[in-house]
């Protein structure tokens, strides 16, 4: 009589947490069962010590606690030349490149040796990345035709400063034979220039930029290379997707505005992803933003306006986020 109470009340204990019953799954209000299938994605970024890094750990706090069942994971790699690839092929579904990289990646120019159809716009608008060309003052550099001959200092081996850096000897009828290239980081760039063994040094992010602030520190006297008028429009007209822009002379102590040029940092997505995820996860960004800003002053200059404007083509549900707050139509 006791062994069967006992089989009774187990019986009893296992159909009630039965899911007929409910036991052990969680229930809506009107008690149908609610599942949430786990989702992961990774973010392509670049060094933790750079601008891209941030964006991602913000972009981690945001996408984990607005989406339910989503994982992220923050990826250190290469940066800009290396995100449109990762993204490309799936190893990431989010990525931060410049927006000159993202279009270059889709088209298959260099340095991308074939097309990448599988990267789609997320979100444009990041700081941009500035172009500093440094020259010393006693260089007698003015202009870019002043550079035929000289020592430069490009950046790091397989930077994007020396790819854009030819497209601009190109336009003027030169090519990368005309210049004596240094392949240094940027900090090293401005230290070779303060010491005489580079005639120009290159810099691309945005004002302030510490490399510069370095040369600041040194005393030499400097300036920075312009586009003039005529050539920036020029050059814009051949590059639409890099803008224009003026480097206030009070953030380095110079004579006059800087007329240069910049590329704006975008975010970028896998063709892949499901419309409707996306869609959540631009809305997301927006509708917490403060945790982005708060992760990284890289997004300050995005806005709603401006983050449909991708060099390559949205995707669908990036792009119906947007038509729905009526920035895109």
């Amino acid at each position: 009589m006791k062994r069967n109470v006992i089989v009774g009340i187990v019986l009893l204990v296992a159909l009630l947490s039965s899911p007929l019953f409910g036991g052990g799954s969680a229930e809506g209000e009107a008690g149908t069962k609610k599942t949430v299938k786990p989702i992961q994605i990774s973010i392509a970024t670049a060094g933790t010590g750079g601008a891209y890094y941030p964006v991602g750990v913000g972009l981690s706090e945001i996408f984990t606690k607005a989406i339910p069942g989503m994982s992220v994971s923050v990826e250190v790699t290469g940066g800009t030349v290396e995100n449109p690839g990762l993204v490309n092929i799936g190893d990431c579904e989010v990525g931060i490149a410049n927006s000159d990289m993202a279009y270059f990646a889709m088209v298959g120019s260099a340095p991308f040796t074939s097309p990448h159809p599988n990267i789609k716009g997320f979100i444009n608008g990041m700081a941009p990345g500035v172009v500093h060309y440094a020259v010393l003052a006693s260089s007698g550099i003015v202009r870019i035709d002043d550079l035929i001959g000289k020592r430069i200092a490009v950046g790091p081996q397989g930077n994007s400063t020396s790819l854009f850096l030819e497209k601009v000897l190109n336009l003027k009828g030169y090519s990368w034979k005309d210049i004596t290239p240094s392949y240094l980081s940027f900090s090293e760039g401005m230290q070779a220039l303060s010491d005489g063994k580079v005639d120009m040094a290159i810099a691309p992010a945005g004002p302030p930029v510490s490399a510069i602030q370095e040369l600041v520190a040194t005393g030499k006297k400097f300036t920075l290379l312009e586009f003039d008028d005529g050539f920036r429009e020029e050059f814009l007209k051949a590059y639409p997707y890099y803008i224009a822009y003026d480097i206030p002379k009070e953030i380095y102590g110079l004579d006059k505005d800087i007329k240069t040029v910049a590329t704006q940092n975008m975010l970028m997505v896998n063709a892949d992803l499901d419309e409707d995820l996306v869609y959540e996860m631009t809305k997301a960004v927006f509708e917490n933003f403060g945790t982005l800003l708060a992760a990284s002053p890289s997004a300050a200059t995005i806005t709603l306006e401006i983050a449909p404007n991708t060099s390559i083509p949205l995707h669908e549900g990036a792009a119906r986020y947007y038509k729905e707050r009526g920035v895109l139509k």
